[in-house]
């Protein structure tokens, strides 16, 4: 028999904080630093964790990393859907697991395909062996997981 996570003891605090970190339905507040909320916009209204963290810890930083992030939030000879499928295969071989839910989010919100994110990945573990697969497993899950509870409610609401 599993047992269940006992939440009752969670203040409201830590239930605040949790959310805030999931990165999920979390708006941009116009405390938020102006480069902060760019990228959020630009990411289909998401900011992964490290970046919420930097804005916190360091809100600065976060106009240095906009300047840089430019590349993969703007269009060019790639498009922004392909430019994330690469940072994600990158991210697989760099063993970044934390980086790996938000980089396959924002490619799911530029257009990506499961297919596609899968194909990324097996990429990765040609390029980077096969514990690219390992450190992409969990946020894939995740991602997936979304996924399908989403669909289910975009068809619950057609009916």
């Amino acid at each position: 028999m599993s047992k269940k996570e006992d939440t009752s003891c969670r203040t409201k605090k830590e239930e605040n904080y949790e959310k805030y970190m999931s990165g999920k339905d979390e708006p941009c507040y116009n405390s938020d630093p102006k480069s902060f909320c760019h990228m959020h916009n630009e990411m289909g209204d998401f900011a992964p964790k490290t970046l919420k963290a930097i804005k916190n810890i360091t809100p600065d930083f976060v106009d240095l990393i906009r300047n840089m992030d430019d590349v993969i939030l703007s269009e060019g000879a790639l498009d922004r859907k392909t430019k994330r499928l690469i940072a994600l295969a990158c991210v697989c071989i760099r063993a970044c697991e934390d980086c790996v839910y938000p980089q396959a989010r924002v490619a799911k919100n530029y257009g990506a395909t499961r297919e596609e994110i899968i194909e990324a990945i097996q990429v990765a573990v040609l390029t980077g062996g096969v514990p690219s697969w390992s450190i992409a497993k969990k946020g894939l899950i995740d991602l997936f997981t979304e996924w399908d509870e989403e669909d289910a409610q975009n068809e619950k609401e057609k009916k």
